[in-house]
């Protein structure tokens, strides 16, 4: 399947370790690589992250290499980065989740895609869901997520079909 390289929404979700951020890194390194103008990186673990230290495109997380690219801490109070965005985010909305909401239902319009990579697909805005035109699934023993994340995109018809696609991936991670 091609993925869109037009401004869009998607989910990338599973469990701590399972290889998410690489996932990513890698799409934004080949398929999407020259698709975006910026891409900016909102991760509060980030210096830990190890996905990202061999990135050569991404240099030092604290002064990356490539220009079009911003990386934002937000433990990290005093990063001017952070100062900025939040004085911008702060002006047009009041709460991260109208900011996230209003970037799934018109970041589109202004040629923006959001791409929110979590450890359950429960905890992404339902906003944000419902405008998603991928998602990327790994093993997760969230048993709502999963079936929520299969009901709401249409995977699967039935509850006995979810349940042997469940069994069959915890098969092949174990």
């Amino acid at each position: 399947m091609e993925l869109p390289k037009y401004p869009h929404c998607a989910i990338i979700c599973g469990q701590t370790g399972c290889g998410k951020t690489e996932f990513v890194l890698d799409l934004l390194e080949k398929e999407y690589c020259h698709v975006f103008k910026h891409i900016v990186i909102l991760c509060p673990t980030i210096q830990w992250n190890k996905a990202y230290k061999n990135r050569e495109w991404i240099g030092d997380v604290k002064k990356p290499k490539t220009k079009n690219l911003i990386i934002v801490n937000p433990i990290v109070k005093e990063e001017e980065k952070l100062q900025e965005l939040l004085r911008i985010a702060t002006k047009e909305l009041t709460k991260k989740k109208d900011m996230l909401s209003e970037l799934a239902f018109s970041g589109r319009h202004a040629e923006q895609s959001v791409w929110v990579i979590s450890q359950r697909y429960n905890s992404v805005l339902k906003d944000l869901r419902e405008q998603t035109k991928w998602l990327c699934m790994f093993y997760t023993k969230d048993r709502d997520s999963f079936d929520n994340c299969l009901r709401e995109n249409d995977v699967i018809p039935t509850l006995e079909e979810r349940q042997r696609i469940k069994e069959e991936l915890k098969k092949k991670t174990s």
